[in-house]
């Protein structure tokens, strides 16, 4: 199993330090910055993370300047803005330009926390997971088009009655299988 990557950026070392021993599990790879320049420096050197979590007050940009930044950057990096100064203007700006996942004040409740970071490390998973399945769909849509321009005398119910668009099926099967197990542990539909 891949772990999970958080970046935590905070000019205090003392937040650092507490929110590394709150997050703390197996499956995750905390990775921690004191300022903006460093987290970029950090998010760059990994190929991004699943997750950032900024405060908001940092020396020379805000944690939503920084968090809209890191949206250019990695997209699919889920991000989360912490401040002890909440007002109305900061939120509406990383929501809108920051598209950030929460907002969230200090000071936090720890398993409020946790629970906020499993949720969005949970959404980061359904996000990849839909994406490979984005690309097996897409895979197939060329395949059949291919197979279409091929051999155009043949119509698609004829190209599905004779199975010539048959795609890696042990791959889909195997990927399906490992969507349903994790997504539908139960079994049910």
């Amino acid at each position: 199993m891949q772990k999970h990557c958080i970046v935590l950026l905070d000019d205090e070392q003392n937040i650092l330090n507490s929110l590394s021993r709150l997050l703390r599990s197996d499956d995750r790879e905390i990775i921690t910055a004191l300022d903006a320049a460093e987290a970029l420096e950090k998010l760059k050197n990994n190929q991004g993370a699943d997750l950032v979590i900024s405060d908001n007050k940092l020396p020379n940009m805000s944690g939503v300047e920084f968090l809209i930044k890191v949206k250019q950057l990695y997209p699919d990096t889920i991000r989360v803005l912490i401040t002890g100064y909440p007002d109305l203007e900061s939120v509406i700006k990383a929501v809108n330009n920051g598209q950030i996942y929460r907002f969230i004040t200090k000071p936090w409740q720890n398993e409020e926390f946790k629970l906020l970071v499993k949720q969005a490390l949970d959404y980061s998973a359904i996000l990849k997971d839909n994406r490979e399945l984005l690309k097996i769909a897409k895979q197939q849509r060329d395949f059949l088009s291919y197979v279409q321009k091929k051999y155009p005398q043949l119509s698609p119910n004829e190209i599905d009655k004779t199975g010539l668009y048959i795609i890696d099926e042990q791959r889909i099967s195997e990927t399906l299988e490992d969507f349903m197990k994790k997504y539908y542990p139960d079994g049910s539909k």
